[in-house]
Formats: C-alpha cells, structure tokens, sequence
C-alpha cells in the first residue's frame, strides 16, 4: 500500500513506523520539519516538510497515485481540508481523517469523510470495561464503515515493571492504551506496567 499520512505527532509517526514496519510505503507529511525527530531511526519511509493542505506539497508525497490518506494533525480543521482535497480532487480511494471534537464528527460524516473521534473511541474503551469487569474480552464498535474491535488483556504479576512496548501484539493489531490505577491512559511507550492493569489493543477490519 502506498499511504501518506499528514501530521508527525505521537499517533501520526507511531501509525508511520507500524505501517513502514510492514512493509507498505509511507510518506510522512508535516509543516514542522523538527517533528520528525520522533520518528524510529530505523523509519524507512519518506519524510517531507510542508503544509499539508498545498496541491504542491501532496503531489510530492505522491498523492497521485496513493492508495490511503490519514490526516491526524491537532488541528480538525487541517485534517478535514486535507482530506476533502485528497478525495475530491485526486481522488485518492480511502482517505480518513482524525476529529477532536466529537460534536462535528456526524457532520463530517454527511460530507462522506471517513473520520475517527479519540474522545468517542475512549468513551466507547471505558464502557466496555466497565460492563466487563472481567478484563478481558472483545467489544465492537463501528465508525464510518470500519470495524473497530477492542480487546482487553490483564497485566500478569510477571509483566509486572515491563514497559507497555515489551507487550507482544498480534499482526495487525495496535495497543490502544491502558486502564491503570483506574485512570485510562493512551499508548505511551514509557508507561511501566503494574499487575492487573488492563491493556487495550485495537483491531481495524474494513
């Protein structure tokens, strides 16, 4: 798959390393060129420094020929625009774009934008774990056509110190976040783990 993905922040460049990581083609796109220091060293994709809502600066990434566009910037407005110019004018065949505020997300929609809210897929984390206080298990939940399934993992006493990125996850899933101390979390790759946290891991299927 050829995929551009708009803003180098934490979920941008961890969506980029897991991508390149399997072998798809990533080009990175964002106005701050010092952003892509958090990129991995052994990132393989293709980073450029521009505003990401410039026709010139998404011909260079590539966007003529894309397969998939996420835009996951701060900013919603950026990453609507973004989008909007990836479908309407290039045509790109799936393009989905990062919402903040979950009030304009049915919006969005109406204008035939595949979107993802954090705060309603965080919303959507915490009720599954309160009706499941088990830990453990899989809920569903769809946005936009995509198929969202949570999993939920309970920290073991022998993962007890272990840094969240030491949790081996299948292919094609990610970690989500954590439940920790009764608090969620979003993925840090500096959270140490305690027994009987309660990790998350997504799993997109189309």
């Amino acid at each position: 798959m050829q995929l551009i993905i708009v803003g180098c922040g934490k979920v941008g460049s961890k969506f980029a390393q897991v991508m390149s990581a399997e072998g798809h083609d990533v080009v990175i796109i964002d106005n701050d060129s010092d952003s892509f220091k958090i990129l991995d060293p052994e990132f393989t994709g293709i980073t450029i420094t521009g505003i990401p809502i410039d026709q010139d600066v998404l011909k260079r990434a590539g966007i003529e020929t894309a397969d998939a566009l996420a835009a996951v910037t701060p900013d919603d407005n950026i990453n609507i625009m973004t989008c909007q110019v990836a479908k309407e004018i290039f045509k790109v065949p799936n393009v989905i774009a990062r919402i903040y505020d979950p009030a304009r997300e049915q919006v969005f929609h109406q204008f035939g934008l595949d979107t993802i809210c954090p705060t309603n897929l965080t919303v959507e984390v915490i009720k599954a774990r309160i009706l499941n206080e088990a830990g453990a298990g899989v809920c569903e939940h769809n946005i936009a056509g995509n198929c969202f399934n949570f999993k939920f993992l309970r920290a073991e006493e022998s993962d007890n110190g272990k840094y969240l990125n030491a949790i081996k996850v299948n292919q094609g899933e990610m970690i989500f976040g954590i439940v920790q101390d009764k608090e969620f979390k979003f993925a840090q790759n500096d959270i140490m783990l305690q027994k009987n946290d309660i990790i998350v891991l997504v799993e997109v299927k189309k």
